[in-house]
């Protein structure tokens, strides 16, 4: 929606990410993989800062979205995961429901504003969305 959506008030605003906040350090970590991947990347981002990694929403969550993360400068990529580990796309189809509904009970949580790359996106620090997306992802992991 964006610079009408804003206009109409159907878009909330957010507030800029404070520089010297936790979730500011952690992209700061992942800089150079952000940025890369934000270049690349031609759709809205959405990102939730963790402990070990940055997580990603591509997209338009909670309805059309991928998910990406960022560790250690590395690209891991949700789809691709679910195709290493040879699941089915029932699986593929329930864990991107657990995903989206994540998202679903987090958008309550404060957002933020951020330039990653150039690219105006969005920041969700929340240490309860992150430990779901872990937990999602390493159950595909482990399976």
């Amino acid at each position: 929606m964006g610079f009408l959506g804003r206009m109409l008030g159907t878009e909330k605003e957010h507030h800029p990410l404070d520089p010297s906040s936790a979730a500011a350090g952690r992209l700061a970590r992942e800089r150079t993989g952000l940025e890369e991947f934000a270049h690349r990347v031609h759709d809205k981002l959405e990102l939730v800062p963790g402990e070990r990694a940055i997580y990603v929403f591509i997209g338009k969550p909670p309805d059309a979205f991928g998910i990406a993360w960022i560790e250690h400068g590395e690209e891991h990529n949700f789809k691709r995961l679910m195709k290493e580990k040879g699941l089915s796309e029932g699986e593929f189809r329930t864990r991107s429901e657990e995903l989206r509904a994540a998202y679903v009970r987090s958008k309550e949580e404060p957002r933020y504003t951020a330039d990653v790359g150039g690219k105006h996106v969005l920041v969700t620090p929340s240490p309860t969305l992150e430990r779901e997306l872990v937990d999602v992802i390493h159950r595909v992991v482990e399976e």
